[in-house]
This record gives structure tokens, sequence and C-alpha cells, in this order.
């Protein structure tokens, strides 16, 4: 049967954050159903209107937007109103009634000065389910510090753990982890507040922080680092806890190799032809490879690089051994049309024309998630939206716009 309803239509959200954490969440949640209304400041937008690596989107910014804000932005009303003006405050304030959910990542205090924080709002929804997602939390010692990915990344560890084999340079990752998932745990945890207001009948606050968040992340290492006293140090592409479990030279490239178990490693080794490895007692474990991993990775290197990345990745499969090559950007979102090809679409944008967007990853059997709205110009919505959800009339609308206030 094909799904017919998305699971949060009917929820309606006021969207007043901009960068990349919190418009990253209120798009999944207009990806999965919800209505959002997306709040920018008048001329100048959210931030990531600014942002590119491809030459093609550098003109008509702020109004349509670089390839970033293209990116993370799709199923989105914009309203252009300055909210620090008393009329745009009063504006948000009439969104917010309408609203089931706010959510907002303004540094700590900024919502309270500009009356548009839980405390006053619920006054206006009770009803309302409030979202706040900061760099360091709502309150503590750093809820104050300005905090953007790479300074959580830095602050979390990630940096000190990600890097070339015994390299002392701190390296970022090239996906922004601490907004991303930042962003994606504060899905949960309004979807978590939505489903106790079903049962309650009540709203309620809910807030993540980015540190927390990537903290979070770094699970695996905590009990050996808070109680084992570990020193996790950069490995490449390597595990700490696990050996082999990385990328090996190939003839022409890369192959990454996972081997989860001891089983998987005695199979592998049967596959390269080196069955012998099985039983030195350097290897004869995980323990005992994690213990001797450079020698570990000198014998299999030597192997792999006889070959092509092709090559081994035939062998590997057929042994049913969890590998892949390493791929390019480029190809990877190539091979995803054909492994995946609903993540990898296409939508009409009104200045861009056809505009491709990376589609829903979460699948139902009974409903659905679609991309439903371009990505929207600075603005676009902000006439439709106050005439047809906030009934102000024309000369009401030109008057707020002569004021300046959207």
């Amino acid at each position: 049967m094909t799904p017919t309803r998305r699971p949060l239509e009917g929820i309606k959200v006021l969207d007043l954050t901009h960068g990349v954490a919190g418009p990253y969440c209120t798009m999944v949640l207009g990806d999965l159903g919800a209505e959002i209304v997306k709040i920018e400041k008048p001329e100048r937008g959210d931030a990531t209107r600014y942002m590119n690596v491809s030459e093609k989107f550098h003109t008509d910014i702020p109004r349509v937007g670089g390839d970033y804000f293209l990116a993370v932005n799709r199923n989105k009303r914009s309203v252009a109103i300055e909210m620090k003006t008393p009329e745009g405050r009063a504006l948000c304030e009439e969104l917010a009634a309408w609203a089931d959910v706010v959510v907002q990542n303004f540094r700590p205090g900024v919502t309270q000065r500009l009356g548009l924080d839980y405390e006053s709002l619920k006054k206006i929804n009770p009803k309302l389910v409030y979202a706040n997602i900061s760099a360091y939390g709502m309150e503590g010692v750093l809820a104050d510090k300005a905090g953007m990915d790479i300074a959580v990344q830095a602050r979390s560890g990630v940096m000190r753990i990600t890097g070339a084999l015994d390299s002392n340079e701190p390296l970022r990752p090239g996906a922004s982890i601490a907004d991303f998932g930042g962003g994606i745990y504060l899905v949960a945890g309004l979807l978590a507040a939505l489903f106790d207001r079903e049962r309650t009948g009540e709203g309620q606050e809910v807030s993540v922080s980015l540190l927390d968040a990537t903290m979070s992340m770094l699970i695996n290492y905590s009990v050996a680092v808070i109680d084992g006293g570990a020193n996790v140090t950069p490995l490449g592409s390597g595990h700490p806890q696990l050996v082999p479990y990385q990328a090996f030279p190939t003839q022409d490239g890369f192959v990454v190799v996972a081997t989860g178990t001891n089983k998987t490693y005695r199979t592998l080794c049967d596959a390269l032809g080196r069955p012998e490895l099985t039983t030195d007692a350097r290897f004869a474990s995980n323990q005992s490879r994690v213990a001797n991993r450079a020698a570990m990775v000198t014998e299999l290197s030597a192997v792999f690089s006889q070959q092509t990345t092709a090559h081994w990745i035939d062998v590997l499969e057929d042994a049913d051994i969890p590998c892949a090559p390493v791929n390019e950007l480029s190809e990877a979102f190539e091979e995803l049309k054909t492994t995946a090809p609903d993540m990898v679409q296409r939508v009409a944008h009104p200045v861009l024309g056809s505009v491709a967007q990376l589609g829903v990853p979460f699948k139902f059997s009974a409903c659905r998630g679609d991309i439903r709205r371009p990505p929207p110009m600075l603005g676009e919505h902000t006439h439709e939206v106050l005439s047809q959800l906030l009934g102000r009339s024309e000369a009401t609308i030109a008057q707020l716009h002569a004021d300046k206030v959207i």
C-alpha cells in the first residue's frame, strides 16, 4: 500500500532559528509533514544565505540564498519580520498562538529581551512546546559564550581524536557533526514532548545543547576515558577499539574493511589468502590486534596494495565482509542515485529552476515524509502568512512594510 499521510501533518511550527542546527531541526520536522513558518530579518535573512562552496549560487544573495541555505531550508515559508520592533514582536506572538511548536537558537537571554521566551509565550499558548538549541546550554558557566560547530567540536574533544596517525594537529571532521547531530537530537526531544502533550494536554520547554549532543556521540569512549584513564588519539581512519577497521591503500585508491568480530577477521584472512594470520599470536583476538595494531596494518597493507579497489570489493563482498570504496563526495552522491533513488530528488525553484535536494531518510510503512516546498526566497511568504494566517488587511501590511517591520 502506498502511504498517503505524513506523520507530523497538522503540526504547526514557528521557526525562530538561523544558522545550521536549528534550521536543520525544523527542516526535518517539515519533511515529516509539519507546517513551518520561518522568521527572517528583513533584507538580511539567515546567515546561511551567504554561505557557498559552488560559484553557481553567488548571485542574488540574500534573496535566493547560497548553496548551504538551499540545502537545509526546504518545506518552509519565509516571513521577514523585524522582531526587535513592538509590532514585529506582536506578529510573532500571534504566530506562537497559532503554532504547536516554537524553535529558537538565539544565545541565552535574547528571547527574554525580545519577549518571545517560553515563559512569555506559554501565557498566550499553554499547550505550546518550546524548543531551545544552543552551543553550551541555557545555564551553566558556558551558557553565555558564543559557539559554533567548530568550537563545540574542539571543546568536546572530537578534534583531538580526528586526524592522521600520531598527528598533533587538531583536525575538524568534514561533516558538521555538532550542528547536525544537535539538530536531530532536538527533533527527538520535540517528538517526545509532543507525545507527552498527547497524554497530558500540556506543553513544555525542551532544550538541547550542541556540546551535550556531541559528547553523547562520543559515548563509546566514555567508560574507557572516565574510568579507565584511556588516552584516545588520532588513528587516521582506524578505530581505537577494533582492528582491522580502517581504510587500506590499493593500487588505485583505498578500500575500507570493517571486522567487528573475530569470526569476520578469520573470514577476511581466508579471503585474502593469508590464513596464517589467524593463528599468529599477535593477531588471534581483537584485543591482541589492538595491542599490535601497527604490525597488523603493515601485514594487510602489503596485501591490499597488490590489487585495485574494484578487485578487493569483489573479493570482500563475495566473502560477506563489510567493506566499501572510499568515494569522493561527487561519487557518493552519484552512487546514491542507484542505491537509494528516492534520496536524490529535484525541486522546482522559482528563480533557479531545478534544484537538487537530498531525500527524506525516514521510511514508514503507513505514512511518509516528502519535499513539498523548495527552499524559500527571503520574505517570499510574508504577505501570504500575514493575510491568510493572521488576517491582516492589505492596508495594514503596506503600513508594516513602510514602517520597516516587515
